[in-house]
This record gives structure tokens, C-alpha cells and sequence, in this order.
């Protein structure tokens, strides 16, 4: 038989035994000791006092009187007795007086039960949990902080379709939910009545990109990169602010409206020659010009309103730019114009084009006559002549063999023979 019990090693009262009583005070110290354990604290090495009947936990790497009895209970005894040492087996659990708090015995040292890895199935914290809600607080506040440089709350689901999302209510109905909602884009939803959602953002997760489905409204500025950062700003897929290029409020001073880099961003300018401004029609002195451009800035318009200088206030302009230099300002509804070696043409907005030119006749035949500006064709083209030269008798000039680039010419006296005279030839038709 053993002289000692199994589990806390109590000594046995032997047979025959004499002072039978060292061996059972001996047993009743032990238990006093180990039964409902309580200890002053954990330390690595004694106190500097202790009193009689005091339990110490001893920490490991212990030093001095405690060397050697890593994990031990320390007893301090009755004067004389000094430090007695018990050893825990895996799982006592003892009370620290200094912090409060059960420590447990996990084979190796003393640690705290929280510290151990733990499985519940629910966990209610003054409130009961469920099957659902496997935990539940019921607090004016909840705290998580950092262990570390910070901290992380995860919400996991299973699948795209799942949901994982937090959701706020008022009285248990739903008002309001944020997360990965059925799909895994970011959403904000609301709700008046906890069962129809609406989604007021959301997130796309391929790009990053937010939108509003049901709108916004925006009470104050707006700033930041993805507004204009002046007047004159045309950074592609700016937020066009009022004032800029002139819608909303004073167009902005145009420089050099003449510059064929194609540096102009399209929009409404102010054109003042005083303050800087060139490249105006001829004469103009202030006025406003609206400038635009195609896909490319080889092809650009421009339209320019007169305030003051040549032809007063109220007179338009317009010309046009296609991969060169820009052409001549046309006043009014003229699209174009110009002299050639045959005469001279305008060509209006509407369509009609004029045609005016001087020729001599021949006595020998007809005079082929090509026009300043070929016309669209024939249909509406109306020619008048006159004969511009000081003559006796009477002359007639007639044509024949008009087409829509030019005529045959002639001139008669009164004997119908040909004589060369100078004949004035205006046209008109349509250029398109």
C-alpha cells in the first residue's frame, strides 16, 4: 500500500506506526493549503515579508528561496518553518488576491482561464442568446480595440448570393443595412418599414466606382479633383462648375483667338483688344466669341458677336478651321468669299451664291467664260449682263452654252457683227 494518497498525496497513517500524529497534522496542513485554494500572487521570487499561513503562486524562472519551484504553491509556515512548496496538478484553479482573478494550472505554469482557447455554443452578456443570435449583448456601448497596432471586425458568407451585412433597427424592424447584400457589391440600403429596402449607394466591386440609385442632393460646395479647377478648366470628366466658359456668370478673356494648336477649349469667351485679345475680325474691338471644336483639333469654328469697333455693336462673324490656318471672318450670313483671277464670289448661309466679273468679247467668236466659283448646278442660275464700254452705236451682248462652271459670251453692234467690248457679268445661283 502507498503512504501517500493518489490525487493529493495526503500521508497515509501507517500500522504500528508511533506519533501518529505528525502524520496526520502533516495531511491536515496539505489541505489546508490546497483545499479552496486562495494565494496573495504570482511572483518569481519571495516577498520581502510574509506572514504566516500566506500561499504564493510561483512564477517561472523563480529565484532566490523559490529557485527550482516553478509553479509550485509556496506556504509560508510558522517561525522556523520557513517556505514550503506544494505542486499543482494540470487544471487546480487558485485564487489570486492581487489581480482578482482565477488562475489555472495548465501542466506547465499558471494563466488565467480566459487565456485559454475556448469553444461556447452561445454566449449571452447580460442579455439571453439563441440559436440565431449565438451572441448577444445587451450594454450602452460595446467596445473592441487593438491588441496591437489595430483591429479588424470580419463579417463572412458563403457564397455571392449570401448576405453579410450590418443591420440597424429601430424596435427590431430593419431602418438601415450596409454590407455585401445578396451580391458582393458594397451597398447602403434604408427602409421605412424594415421590409422594402432602397439602395442609396453603392460600390462596384470590379472598379471601385460609387452611384447613387435614387439620386442626391447636395446642399453646399462641391470641391476637390473631380471639379474644375477654374473657368477655363477642360480636364475630361470634370464637374462643369457655373461660370465656366461663360455659362452662368462673365466669360472668361480670351487670348489669341487665331492659334492653330487647337489649345482652345471649347466654350464662350470675352474678346477685348485693350485687355489683350487678338486674332478678331479686323476692326472689332470687343465682343464676345464662341469657339468649338470636332473630335479632333484639326477641325474648329468660330462664331464672334461685336460689342464695339468696326460695324458698330451687334454685327456677326464666322469662320472655320479644317487642319490648317483658319479662314477669313464672314460678316453676317456669308460663309464665304473671295477674289480670284476671274472675279469675285460670295457664298451666303442660305444657299445663294453671286458671281460678279468683267470680260472683254471677241470680234472673232465667242468668248468662253469661266465663273469666279462654280455653282451646285443650273437649275435657278440667273445671269445679267451689261456693257461697260463708251460706244456710238448700240451694242447687245448675249451668251450662250451656260453651265453651272461658266457661258459663252458675245457682243453685237447694230449690223449683228461681233465687236469686242467690255461686258460687267453678275450670276446667281446656289452654291449647294
Amino acid at each position: 500500500m502507498s503512504d501517500t494518497s493518489l490525487v493529493l498525496s495526503l500521508p497515509f497513517i501507517q500500522p504500528s506506526q508511533a506519533q501518529k500524529h505528525v502524520t496526520h497534522n502533516d495531511a491536515v496542513e496539505i489541505l489546508d493549503v490546497l483545499v479552496q485554494a486562495a494565494a496573495k500572487a504570482l511572483l518569481a521570487s519571495p516577498p520581502a515579508t510574509a506572514g504566516t499561513g500566506e500561499r504564493y503562486l510561483v512564477a517561472a524562472d523563480a529565484t532566490g528561496d523559490w529557485a527550482g519551484q516553478d509553479g509550485a504553491i509556496a506556504l509560508y509556515g510558522e517561525a522556523g518553518q520557513g517556505w514550503r512548496f506544494f505542486a499543482p496538478q494540470t487544471g487546480w484553479r487558485v485564487y489570486v488576491e492581487d489581480q482578482a482573478a482565477l488562475m489555472l494550472f495548465d501542466g506547465t505554469g499558471w494563466t488565467t482561464p480566459g487565456a485559454l482557447p475556448q469553444t461556447v455554443t452561445q454566449l449571452g452578456v447580460a442579455t439571453s442568446a439563441d440559436t440565431t443570435n449565438r451572441l448577444a449583448v445587451a450594454a450602452a456601448a460595446s467596445l473592441f480595440t487593438h491588441a496591437g497596432a489595430g483591429h479588424q471586425i470580419k463579417v463572412n458568407k458563403a457564397t455571392a448570393a449570401d448576405t453579410a451585412s450590418l443591420l440597424f433597427q429601430d424596435n427590431w424592424s430593419g431602418r438601415a443595412e450596409m454590407g455585401l447584400a445578396g451580391n458582393d457589391d458594397f451597398e447602403v440600403k434604408v427602409s421605412a418599414d424594415g421590409a422594402a429596402f432602397f439602395t442609396a449607394l453603392r460600390a462596384a466591386r470590379a472598379s471601385g466606382i460609387v452611384t447613387l440609385p435614387q439620386g442626391a442632393v447636395v446642399n453646399g460646395l462641391m470641391s476637390g479633383t473631380a471639379v474644375q479647377g477654374s473657368v477655363i478648366d477642360a480636364t475630361p470628366g470634370r464637374l462643369l462648375s457655373v461660370g465656366a466658359f461663360g455659362l452662368g456668370a462673365e466669360a472668361p478673356l480670351i487670348g489669341n483667338a487665331a492659334t492653330t494648336a487647337g489649345s482652345i477649349a471649347p466654350g464662350f469667351y470675352a474678346y477685348d483688344s485693350a485687355q489683350g485679345s487678338t486674332g478678331g475680325p479686323a476692326g472689332v474691338t470687343q465682343g464676345l466669341l464662341l469657339h468649338q471644336r470636332s473630335g479632333s483639333t484639326a477641325g474648329e469654328v468660330q462664331l464672334f458677336y461685336t460689342e464695339a469697333g468696326t460695324g458698330g455693336a451687334g454685327a456677326l462673324y464666322s469662320r472655320a478651321r479644317s487642319g490648317g490656318s483658319w479662314g477669313a471672318w464672314c460678316s453676317g450670313g456669308i460663309s464665304a468669299g473671295a477674289q480670284t483671277a476671274q472675279g469675285r464670289y460670295r457664298r451666303h448661309q442660305d444657299g445663294t451664291q453671286t458671281c460678279w466679273q468683267s470680260v472683254t468679247t471677241l470680234t472673232g467668236g465667242e468668248l468662253a467664260v469661266t465663273f469666279p466659283a462654280a455653282f451646285a448646278s443650273t437649275t435657278d442660275l440667273a445671269t445679267t449682263l451689261g456693257v461697260s464700254t463708251a460706244t456710238v452705236g448700240a451694242i447687245s451682248a448675249r451668251f450662250t452654252g451656260r453651265t453651272a462652271t461658266g457661258l459663252n459670251l458675245s457682243a453685237f453692234n447694230t449690223s449683228n457683227a461681233r465687236v469686242a467690248v467690255s461686258v460687267d457679268i453678275v450670276t446667281v445661283g446656289r452654291w449647294f
